[in-house]
């Protein structure tokens, strides 16, 4: 084989190297639901998932009580506060003990969770929101799209929040579903808070539908939003959040 040839060999066979290479690159590559969605800079890319948590990794945004802009992050759950929001009765007497009527053959399901901080200072409350996930009904979407797809814009996403003693507060958000032609949605929710930390968002099934909880008003010296299991925990301190 004269030199030509052997040049002519050895160059196709650096083609076809490199176009195994990328075909290899792109099956690896995130499907639909892991790509950003795009929304105020917030991304659903998500990091696999732990168990039955959606951890989300975008960030969440909104504005405190003077109007200036609150970025927050995940720092990642422990594996404590993992194990109370996969227990369905823990997440329960949570409900319960803020004063909430769950009906004996409801099931919470986990749309995602997060333990949030910021480097900013927050003066009074703020209004956050924060990105669940997105997808299509045709195409699907983020590994939570199912538990996601019906819900409606407006509806009651309930809202777990761990303090930094170790106790559980709950606050109502309110679902925002954006759509962005061919039937692509964006789920979010709308909801206010005095500080971050740990934080569970869930939506409450009974009968195969969500259902809004009927609330009595406790007293709040006299709830008890920890059991045994949970007085453990040890709970890390976002800075400067007063949480």
């Amino acid at each position: 084989m004269n030199k030509k040839m052997k040049r002519a060999a050895a160059l196709m066979a650096s083609a076809v190297l490199c176009l195994s290479m990328s075909m290899s690159v792109f099956a690896a590559s995130p499907d639909a639901g892991d790509l950003p969605s795009g929304n105020n800079n917030q991304s659903s890319v998500q990091t696999p998932v732990t168990d039955e948590i959606r951890q989300l990794w975008s960030a969440g945004t909104g504005t405190d009580a003077d109007g200036n802009k609150i970025t927050v992050r995940n720092q990642g759950l422990t594996t404590d506060v993992e194990e109370i929001l996969k227990d369905d009765a823990q997440v329960k007497d949570i409900l319960t003990d803020a004063g909430y009527a769950v009906p004996d053959d409801a099931s919470v399901v986990v749309l995602g969770a997060g333990d949030f901080t910021t480097d900013q200072e927050i003066v009074g409350d703020a209004d956050m929101n924060f990105v669940l996930g997105s997808g299509s009904d045709q195409y699907g979407g983020s590994s939570n799209w199912d538990d996601l797809k019906d819900i409606k814009n407006g509806d009651t996403i309930y809202v777990l929040h761990q303090k930094h003693d170790g106790t559980w507060e709950v606050i109502e958000g309110k679902a925002v579903v954006r759509s962005f032609g061919s039937g692509y949605r964006e789920v979010s929710v709308d909801v206010t808070m005095s500080g971050f930390s740990p934080v569970a968002f869930i939506k409450v099934m009974s009968n195969g539908e969500a259902v809004v909880l009927d609330k009595n008003e406790v007293p709040q010296a006299s709830v008890n939003t920890t059991t045994a299991k949970t007085t453990t925990v040890t709970v890390k301190t976002s800075p400067k959040t007063g949480e």
